[in-house]
């Protein structure tokens, strides 16, 4: 269980979007098509946001819809 704190190291913020890419993308990866890769590959991006205030607060956590990605406090990790 991911314990709250207001002081993560870049470390942490690493693997915070590893475990998130992991969790979120199988579950989106049969709606990615060849287009939409294309557009992640050019840096363009589809970026929601997640609610994680609780676990992590003082943190801005995004993932990509299109792909793996997952972009913590502006910092894009790709597992």
């Amino acid at each position: 269980m991911i314990q709250p704190s207001s002081t993560l190291k870049p470390a942490s913020d690493a693997a915070l979007a590893t475990s998130l890419a992991k969790k979120l993308w199988p579950h989106r990866e049969h709606e990615s098509n060849a287009v939409k890769n294309l557009f992640c590959c050019l840096g363009l991006h589809r970026w929601r946001q997640l609610d994680l205030k609780e676990l992590v607060p003082n943190k801005e956590v995004h993932f990509c819809f299109w792909c793996s990605e997952v972009r913590v406090d502006g910092v894009i990790y790709e597992p």
